[in-house]
């Protein structure tokens, strides 16, 4: 069944789609042939970002598209919908008319292409009670289906929450430097 991943942009999508074909090459670092022996890449269209999976199929295994891509036809999701970062920065953030027009576009250009029982998976960095993650939790405040997890930077001893040993996550300094610098 076709998943469908959104965001703020084609180029954010971009390493989305990179990083789908690094992980399903049987040959890669990935036990991808381990893991779903028998299922490959059967087509794929780096132009549209499509991943077809198995047989050719008229919505292709993995669609990715970005919010206000006028998706109505192109596009389909009945297994998953993920999106990923949907406010594309600080201007929109702090803008209520360009969050308006960016929650008219999800509601119209993404969440409308669910079909069936499609699960919806949102990762996003909250920016304001009016972007589209504030607005979902406002809309879905007594869905018991509805789960909404929250990360903060800091923990609840002041130390960040995303200090990895590989470091690729951010450190307890870095987070009380931002937040000294940062507008409430």
């Amino acid at each position: 069944k076709p998943i469908l991943g959104g965001s703020h942009s084609n180029s954010f999508l971009r390493g989305v789609y990179d990083e789908c074909l690094r992980i399903m090459d049987p040959e890669g670092e990935y036990l991808w042939a381990d893991v779903f022996p028998g299922v490959n890449i059967c087509a794929t269209n780096a132009k549209d970002m499509r991943i077809d999976l198995g047989e050719p199929k008229r919505f292709q295994t993995i669609e990715l598209s970005s919010v206000g891509s006028n998706n109505a036809g192109k596009v389909r999701c009945e297994q998953l919908l993920y999106v990923d970062d949907l406010v594309s920065g600080i201007e929109q953030a702090m803008s209520r008319e360009r969050l308006d027009k960016l929650w008219e576009q999800f509601t119209t250009d993404l969440l409308q292409r669910r079909i069936g029982g499609c699960k919806t998976l949102i990762i996003a960095t909250r920016w304001s009670v009016h972007d589209p993650m504030g607005r979902l939790e406002t809309a879905n405040e007594d869905n018991p289906r509805a789960q909404f997890i929250r990360f903060p930077a800091l923990n609840e001893n002041d130390e960040s929450n995303f200090d990895y040993e590989n470091s690729v996550g951010f450190s307890t300094n870095f987070y009380r430097q931002q937040r000294e610098i940062m507008d409430e």
